[in-house]
């Protein structure tokens, strides 16, 4: 068994310890967004147990869901796809990260098999497939295989995307597609020039919805990046920076839970219009900006 792969058990280990201790998350308010929210279902508001399965009719991709559905509401739980860092086939790495914020009350399906273990990768290997999110998205949202295996738990009208570092770039190039309605990338962004398959910073223009753009601080490779991206977004957007995470501490470092807890305030509040959620983000006084290590700026949204 590989070191990063012990590493991956443990923060497992770590988040599944969380969901049985943590509390209550605060319940929604509704939100006046173009298309009203109904009121979030409960049981989505608090930390649930989860389990890791394959995704049934779409090989290479894995999903990470509440375990309970039947305690949960028919079409109440929105939809994320994954992309992994350096683009692998493998989403290991993130399974701390990914549990946590299925345990929020979402359905996230990741790029790479239940089984697919990371494998190194070089700089010209890397390439960006953001067709697999989008698959998984269309799968999740339209076929029967998907409606069978979730129950009809899965609202199939709200649909975000989310990446680490080449997968965010993923979700960038994803998030133009129309099915999608929020984008988060963390420790990501376009580099100067086209990389990963021809992706510049060109297609940010093509973005339609909520952005959300994370930052482990200046040790961070993807950091500068990050905030050149943010500068040239003409959508509502945030990039939120902590000083201490560098390139992985969100997604298989110590901070995995702050990682996941920030990705699930951003889509609480862009898919389930929770102003709550919102306020952690937007404003002077957001709930983000008072933490220590912590700078947040945003444009175009208000709660």
């Amino acid at each position: 068994m590989s070191a990063r792969f012990k590493t991956a058990r443990m923060l497992l280990a770590a988040t599944v310890g969380a969901v049985v201790l943590a509390g209550s998350v605060p319940a929604a308010t509704a939100s006046p967004a173009r298309n009203p929210l109904p009121p979030a279902p409960a049981a989505a508001r608090t930390v649930l147990p989860t389990v890791r399965e394959a995704a049934d009719g779409l090989p290479g991709h894995t999903v990470y869901r509440p375990a309970d559905l039947k305690k949960l509401r028919k079409g109440s739980l929105p939809v994320i796809v994954h992309g992994n860092g350096a683009c692998a086939k493998s989403n290991l790495e993130g399974i701390a990260f990914l549990t946590g914020l299925a345990s929020q009350g979402y359905i996230v399906i990741a790029n790479g098999g239940v089984s697919d273990f990371p494998v190194p990768s070089t700089p010209e290997e890397t390439i960006a497939h953001p067709e697999a999110l989008l698959a998984a998205a269309r799968w999740a949202t339209e076929s029967k295989q998907a409606r069978k295996q979730f129950e009809g738990r899965a609202d199939t009208t709200r649909v975000g995307v989310l990446g680490h570092s080449c997968g965010g770039v993923e979700a960038l190039a994803a998030g133009t597609d129309p099915i999608v309605d929020a984008v988060a990338g963390f420790n990501t962004g376009y580099l100067p020039e086209p990389a990963f398959g021809g992706y510049g910073r060109d297609r940010l223009a093509d973005l339609h919805t909520p952005t959300l753009l994370v930052n482990g601080g200046p040790d961070d490779v993807a950091y500068q990046n990050s905030i050149d991206n943010y500068a040239l977004l003409d959508v509502p957007a945030v990039l939120a920076s902590n000083a201490s995470a560098g390139h992985v501490g969100f997604i298989a470092g110590l901070q995995a839970t702050t990682g996941w807890q920030v990705a699930a305030d951003w889509f609480d509040y862009t898919l389930r219009g929770d102003r709550k959620a919102g306020a952690r983000f937007v404003g002077p006084d957001c709930g983000l900006c008072g933490e220590d290590g912590w700078t947040v700026e945003s444009k175009g949204l208000s709660l």
